[in-house]
């Protein structure tokens, strides 16, 4: 009876044993770096438009929950490892453990190209601590809505695609919604466009660029040269531009949100705010209006 005990003790072991292996084995098939892995630069049009879906949004959000990955580490990550296109559900059931995992191959085998994505996508997320419309404390009616509108045409000034995503008004009214800064940082440009009506432009600490035009006034004494800091008030919604400085009413009253890098050239290149403004929108602030 022992002898039957112990043996049957032994193939339980092996048992567990070859178990691991199995899922271990699965681990490394769905896991492992590529052999080669498509490191596109910031003139890529794939890595430009972001394309991160809701779900995956949702999966980020979770995965930077707590102080073991950054935001920036898991873009990096996850982008690289997916061909900088995630459109569907493809981070579902990802842990932070995988998640280091998968880092630490791309550390080993692409260094200086996964350095690079960590240093682009720093500049893109890691500044950015509120969404840039506050929510009214006291009119329910006073809501927004955004679409990834990225290069959807546009016909002002000749034909292009649209660099930027546009938070809409559901009260379309000019001066009511406040706009805040979504990021600390210094303000580059201010003044009119004929394009973006009055603008504003800040300089976050790691580089971004983010703008913030169609407004309808500025906040008081605001200027270029200010240092500003995240959830500051930069001014008011509105509908402002395409035409000569003053000109209103061509559109209905929205933000239009643009973010920019400077590219390994030292030239400036636009980047979809879609899956930004969507991962920040539940770091919405509050205000009486």
């Amino acid at each position: 009876m022992r002898k039957l005990n112990r043996i049957l003790a032994v193939a339980l072991i092996l048992f567990v044993q070859a178990a691991a292996v199995i899922i271990g084995s699965d681990y490394l098939i769905h896991y492992t770096v590529p052999f080669q892995v498509s490191f596109a630069g910031t003139e890529s049009e794939l890595l430009r438009a972001q394309q991160i879906s809701d779900k995956n949004i949702k999966t980020i959000r979770k995965l930077c929950g707590g102080q073991s990955v950054t935001l920036q580490q898991v873009l990096a990550v996850t982008m690289a490892m997916h061909d900088f296109s995630m459109q569907k559900d493809e981070l579902n059931g990802l842990s932070k453990k995988e998640l280091k995992a998968m880092e630490k191959q791309l550390l080993e085998r692409y260094p200086k190209e996964y350095e690079k994505l960590l240093v682009l996508y720093g500049k893109i997320w890691q500044d950015v601590e509120y969404f840039p419309v506050p929510k009214s404390e006291t009119n329910q009616e006073a809501t927004v809505s955004f679409e990834n509108s990225w290069m959807y045409e546009r016909n002002f000034g000749g034909k292009r695609g649209h660099e930027g995503t546009d938070i809409m008004a559901g009260i379309n009214k000019r001066g009511y919604y406040p706009v805040v800064s979504m990021t600390d940082g210094v303000v580059e440009k201010i003044g009119w466009l004929t394009k973006g009506g009055y603008r504003i432009g800040i300089r976050s600490p790691l580089g971004g660029y983010y703008y913030y035009a169609h407004l309808y006034c500025y906040a008081d004494d605001i200027k270029a040269g200010d240092t500003v800091k995240a959830g500051q008030l930069l001014g008011y919604m509105g509908d402002s531009g395409y035409g000569s400085e003053g000109t209103v009413g061509q559109f209905a009253v929205h933000l239009h949100v643009g973010i920019y890098v400077n590219n390994e050239k030292g030239e400036e290149i636009s980047i979809n705010p879609y899956p930004v403004l969507k991962y920040f929108e539940e770091k919405t602030l509050q205000y009486a209006y």
